[in-house]
């Protein structure tokens, strides 16, 4: 794959991750990488374009990483998820879904639709995961798995953004106090 459409990519998710979606412009992307607006126009011809590129690298992403801990306890599976976005941390980043479900309502009808598809995938698996954890007696929650998920994966997301605000170890609490299911 081309080279300077991988370097818009990550660049593009980076400034999602730190700044938002609604606050990037491709200016910001080709002053960055030092190339004209055309160029990243060309590969991506909206920013919606873009966006939904980030989003699907994400879904992908998830996709090779769950399938990676397939062989994992259901423990093991469960602490690497909590522990996904650790190196987001240093950079003062939210995961993507974090970053862009809060401007949900203004994202263009193509990036909603996508990034539907990428928390409903999440929330699938986790919740698949929990279930069966709780039935081989593996985790012990009272909630059904389901809700359980919404939870871990909510409290993980505001996590990250109350990490960003505050500077501490928000983050590192939540992820303990998850763990303890």
């Amino acid at each position: 794959m081309n080279d300077t459409r991988n370097e818009i990519i990550r660049l593009g998710s980076e400034l999602i991750r730190s700044i938002g979606y609604n606050a990037f412009s491709y200016a910001d992307i080709s002053k960055a990488l030092g190339i004209k607006n055309a160029a990243i126009h060309y590969y991506f011809p909206s920013k919606s374009d873009l966006g939904v590129e980030i989003i699907q690298r994400n879904i992908y992403a998830f996709k090779e990483l769950v399938d990676s801990w397939k062989k994992l306890d259901y423990k093991k599976q469960f602490y690497n998820y909590v522990h996904m976005h650790d190196s987001f941390v240093e950079n003062h980043w939210v995961c993507v879904v974090g970053a862009l479900s809060p401007s949900f309502d203004t994202l263009p009808e193509n990036m909603q639709k996508k990034l539907r598809e990428l928390v409903n995938l999440i929330l699938k698996w986790l919740t698949d995961l929990l279930e069966v954890g709780l039935q081989t007696k593996v985790f012990s929650f009272n909630e059904q798995p389901q809700i359980k998920a919404y939870m871990v994966h909510s409290a993980l997301l505001s996590s990250l953004q109350m990490n960003k605000v505050l500077r501490n170890d928000v983050y590192k609490s939540i992820q303990a106090g998850l763990l303890s299911i």
